[in-house]
C-alpha cells in the first residue's frame, strides 16, 4: 500500500503544479541487440561503454525516489545481468510500484526463467512485459530483420502468458509504422490462429518516431502518414474493451485516442512531463529528457552518478522550460504520453505553479 501510495502522490501532485523530481525513469540499459529493425538503428550503436553493474547500483543507491522504472534497450536481455540490475532497483527502490520493460522475445529460453526469477525474488508489486510484433509472420520477420523472429515471439508471449497472475502482466507491442500500417488487423488474425483467443487489450501499440540520440534513425523516412494512422489508430482504440476499473486499459484507450489528435496536428494534445516528472538515461549513463528530445541535460558519470545533482542544474530547468513551450520535436511515445496523461486529469494541467 505505501508503495502505490507514492505513486499516486505523485500522479496527483502533477496535477496540481510541475514536479522538482522525476518518479518515471525509462533507461534503456543496453543498446544491444540480434534484430536489425528498419525502424532502429540502436543495434549499430557501440557497447564497450556501458553502465557496469556497480555503476547502476550507485544511481540507484543515491537517487531512491522512483514509482516506475521502465527498461528497455536494445534488447535487455542480452545483457547477461539483467536480473541482477532488476534486483538492485528493487534493493535501492523503496517508492518502486511499477516495473514494466520490453523485449523483441527472441532469447524465449532465457527471458522466461529471467521472469520468474524476477518475480519470485523481487518485491515489486506491479510487473508488466511488452513483447514486439510488428506484424504478421513475413512483414515482422523482415521489418525486424531477423528470421525466425515471429515464431520466437509468440512462443515468449505465450510462456509468459502462463505466468500471468494479479501482479504480473504481459502484452505484445506492435508500433504503427509505413510498413504495416494495413496490417493490424491481419496481425490480430494471425495470432489468434495460433495461439487461439487474443483480445486487442493484450496489444499495446505505439507510433513510430525519429530519435537522434535513441533509435539513432533521424534519416528514418517511415513515420506513418498522418491521416492514415489516426483512422487506424480509431479503428484499434473501437476495438479494446473499456475496463473502467482498470487503469492500464484505461491508460490505453487514452493513449491511443490523443493519438489521433497528436497525428492529425503534430503537436502534443497535453503539456508534456519529460525533464520534470520523468527522465531518460542512456546505457552510459547521459540523462535527457525523453527519448525523443536530443538534449542532453548532463552525465550520471560526470556527477558522482548523483541524479539530484543533474536535476538541479540550471542546464535541466532550461531544458525542462523548452519542452514547456513545445519547443521540441514534440512525441506522443507511450514512455513519454503515460505520466502526461496521468498529470492531465484536471481540467487546468499541470501548469499551476
Amino acid at each position: 500500500m505505501r508503495r502505490i501510495a507514492s505513486l499516486a502522490y505523485h500522479i496527483v501532485r502533477s496535477n496540481i503544479r510541475e514536479l522538482e523530481f522525476p518518479y518515471r525513469l525509462t533507461f534503456a540499459v543496453t543498446s544491444r541487440c540480434q534484430a536489425q529493425c528498419i525502424m532502429c538503428n540502436i543495434w549499430q550503436k557501440p557497447v564497450d561503454n556501458e553502465l557496469s553493474l556497480e555503476e547502476i547500483e550507485r544511481i540507484f543507491r543515491n537517487y531512491r525516489h522512483f514509482s516506475w522504472v521502465n527498461l528497455t534497450g536494445g534488447e535487455p536481455f542480452m545483457r547477461p545481468d539483467f536480473t541482477d540490475i532488476v534486483r538492485v532497483i528493487d534493493k535501492n527502490s523503496p517508492h518502486l510500484y511499477l516495473l514494466n520493460f520490453s523485449t523483441n522475445g527472441y532469447l524465449t529460453d532465457k527471458i522466461v526463467p529471467a521472469v520468474q526469477d524476477i518475480l519470485e525474488q523481487t518485491s515489486i508489486p506491479r510487473i508488466m512485459v511488452s513483447v514486439s510484433l510488428d506484424g504478421h509472420s513475413e512483414l515482422h520477420d523482415k521489418i525486424r530483420g531477423l528470421p525466425g523472429s515471429w515464431d520466437r515471439s509468440l512462443t515468449t508471449f505465450r510462456r509468459l502468458r502462463e505466468l500471468r497472475s494479479r501482479r504480473f502482466s504481459v502484452y505484445l507491442g506492435y508500433t504503427i509504422q509505413e510498413a504495416n500500417i494495413g496490417a493490424y488487423d491481419d496481425t490480430v488474425a494471425a495470432v489468434c490462429r495460433e495461439l487461439g483467443d487474443v483480445s486487442s487489450d493484450e496489444i499495446h501499440v505505439n507510433i513510430a518516431h525519429n530519435s537522434g540520440h535513441y533509435y539513432s534513425n533521424s534519416l528514418f523516412n517511415g513515420v506513418p502518414d498522418p491521416v492514415t494512422t489516426g483512422k487506424a489508430m480509431d479503428r484499434i482504440s473501437r476495438a479494446r474493451k473499456r475496463r473502467l476499473f482498470d487503469p492500464v486499459s484505461t491508460l490505453e484507450h487514452r493513449y491511443q485516442k490523443l493519438a489521433q489528435i497528436y497525428m492529425q496536428s503534430g503537436k502534443v494534445p497535453m503539456t508534456c512531463q519529460a525533464a520534470a516528472a520523468s527522465c531518460f538515461v542512456d546505457p552510459e549513463g547521459n540523462v535527457y529528457p525523453c527519448s525523443i528530445f536530443t538534449a542532453p541535460i548532463g552525465s550520471l558519470r560526470e556527477s558522482d552518478y548523483n541524479l539530484d545533482t543533474v536535476w538541479c542544474s540550471s542546464h535541466r530547468m532550461l531544458t525542462r522550460q523548452l519542452v514547456r513551450e513545445g519547443s521540441c520535436p514534440g512525441c506522443w511515445t507511450p514512455c513519454e504520453a503515460y505520466q502526461t496523461i496521468l498529470a492531465n486529469l484536471l481540467p487546468k494541467g499541470p501548469n499551476i505553479l
